[in-house]
């Protein structure tokens, strides 16, 4: 996972402004929460639910259904986000979302038996350190259950931008799948699933796939030193994603489950 910090300002500003819209166009993001919730032990029975970076509740909603006596606890940075949930759920007690840090030690609560993390680690600064510390503070018996998107996501539009610039796609923060693992193992949790998954989601054009980044908030400028293409540098870019396949033009997700359980 590359170093560079996270402006959370401006990260919030972009999820807030893509709340509205968000989930007719988060397709993979929809396909990786279920793939996560699916995995999860078929006897899991939490009280407490945590769902870090919940956005517009992909994860809650499945995890509300999955766990029919559960209290969750739903934290994002972005208010937009955090809003929509309180919308969908403002007429139940079982849930609870907050405009927070996910990163800020001071969300740690009383003790969950759950707490679960969907495509969003990505956008932590310190990702490891952060799963790290929501591990030590489940209860006994807890589960930490994340998807991550690891390197080899993307592809597609690093090929491009390789060809277009004989260089590197800067500023993506994605981790070595080894990185999961030293988690469970440095947090002390019992490996319950390790598993791999490619998601791919076709669009009409490259531009149309480009587009999506900003339509769900997924932009690279809230990170330190992410410069903007020009518009001829964007048309190089768009020119060599579409030579990629002139039939569609898509966007692979190279996606962890990692779940693991506290002893006690």
């Amino acid at each position: 996972m590359r170093g560079s910090s996270i402006d959370k300002h401006i990260l919030a500003r972009n999820f807030t402004a893509a709340a509205a819209g968000y989930d007719a166009r988060a397709t993979a993001q929809a396909l990786i929460a279920r793939g996560l919730v699916d995995r999860l032990p078929a006897r899991l029975a939490p009280g407490l639910a945590v769902d870090l970076g919940c956005g517009t509740g992909l994860s809650s909603e499945l995890l509300l259904e999955r766990f029919p006596d559960a209290r969750l606890v739903g934290l994002d940075l972005a208010e937009g986000m955090v809003n929509v949930c309180r919308r969908r759920w403002g007429g139940t007690d079982r849930a609870e979302f907050v405009v927070a840090d996910a990163e800020d030690p001071a969300q740690l609560r009383t003790p969950a038996a759950l707490v679960a993390c969907s495509c969003a680690a990505q956008w932590f600064d310190r990702p490891a350190d952060t799963l790290g510390m929501w591990a030590a503070a489940l209860a006994p018996g807890g589960v930490l259950a994340w998807a991550v998107l690891t390197r080899g996501s993307f592809v597609e539009l690093e090929t491009a931008y390789r060809e277009a610039f004989r260089a590197d796609f800067p500023g993506l923060r994605l981790w070595d799948a080894r990185t999961g693992p030293a988690i469970l193992a440095r947090a002390r949790l019992d490996r319950l699933c390790l598993d791999q998954q490619s998601v791919t989601v076709c669009y009409d054009s490259p531009r149309a796939a480009l587009r999506s980044f900003r339509q769900t908030g997924a932009t690279l400028d809230a990170q330190q030193g992410h410069r903007r293409l020009g518009p001829a540098l964007a048309r190089r870019l768009l020119d060599c994603y579409d030579r990629l396949d002139a039939r569609r033009a898509a966007v692979t997700y190279r996606v962890q489950y990692l779940i693991g359980r506290k002893p006690g």
